[in-house]
């Protein structure tokens, strides 16, 4: 029942509040900053920091939530209340596409509840740490003993995608375009052959015609534009090639999770 709780609260698309329960809760977050400004003690505005940040919660401001949450003092809190406002920071994160951030809670959260262990997975699935990832996966569907499923889950990480290298994707970006071939991208990579065929001819065409400085000016120009900006291209490509096959793994293990934790 609670991994069901939390992935309600995880996928289920929480619509802002603009009718007068929307600005309730806009009004309950600005009276949880007054507690605070009028000086509360450091119990006081604990409270007050965890309260407005589930007022932004509410209003599906996620942002604004782990940023209230980042503000509470831990060392003033019991073990199971610095527990819950970890968890609901590094859910925060999750919820606004903060991955690299909710990632980092993880390592402070040490929690075998299966709300936890589940948020975990996804935050790492999602994140590209698939090792990582699939031990908490592990963990989770492991929770009331051991799974008839987690072979599945075992051959669900082994056809996690493998991540493109930036190093590889430079050293083809050399050659156009078998940068942007590796990254999937065949059509732009032969656009970009020929406008570095267009730059060179421009260049070549000019030397041979007696117009240096047109053709060493004028031609440098243009392939800086056309040759370095491939190169760029090809990094911007590996980073946004390597996101969106982390982002599909992981629809993937939400998707298998789910199937698993309704059996």
């Amino acid at each position: 029942m609670n991994s069901k709780r939390l992935f309600c609260t995880i996928f289920i698309s929480l619509c802002a509040l603009y009718s007068s329960r929307a600005q309730d809760w806009e009004a309950m977050a600005v009276d949880c900053e007054r507690v605070i400004w009028e000086g509360a003690d450091l119990a006081a505005t604990n409270d007050a920091l965890i309260r407005k940040a589930e007022c932004y919660k509410q209003l599906g401001r996620y942002p604004d939530a782990s940023a209230t949450l980042s503000r509470v003092r831990m060392f003033a809190l019991l073990p199971e209340e610095r527990r819950q406002v970890l968890y609901q920071q590094e859910l925060c994160y999750f919820l606004s596409g903060e991955l690299n951030q909710a990632c980092s809670i993880v390592e402070e959260l040490d929690d075998d509840s299966p709300q936890v262990l589940l948020l975990h997975a996804l935050s790492l699935a999602y994140a590209g740490r698939y090792d990582e990832s699939e031990i908490y996966a592990a963990r989770f569907i492991s929770c009331d003993g051991p799974s008839a499923r987690l072979q599945q889950l075992l051959d669900l990480y082994a056809s996690r995608p493998a991540p493109r290298s930036s190093t590889t994707a430079m050293a083809l970006s050399f050659l156009p375009p078998c940068g942007h071939i590796y990254n999937g991208r065949p059509a732009e990579g032969l656009l970009s052959a020929g406008l570095n065929a267009a730059a060179l001819g421009f260049t070549v065409a000019n030397l041979l015609g007696g117009y240096w400085i047109t053709g060493l000016l004028g031609g440098g120009i243009l392939l800086n534009y056309t040759f370095m900006g491939g190169q760029q291209r090809n990094a911007a490509l590996v980073e946004m090639v390597n996101n969106d096959a982390a982002l599909e793994f992981g629809d993937r293990l939400r998707d298998f999770l789910s199937e698993t934790s309704k059996q």
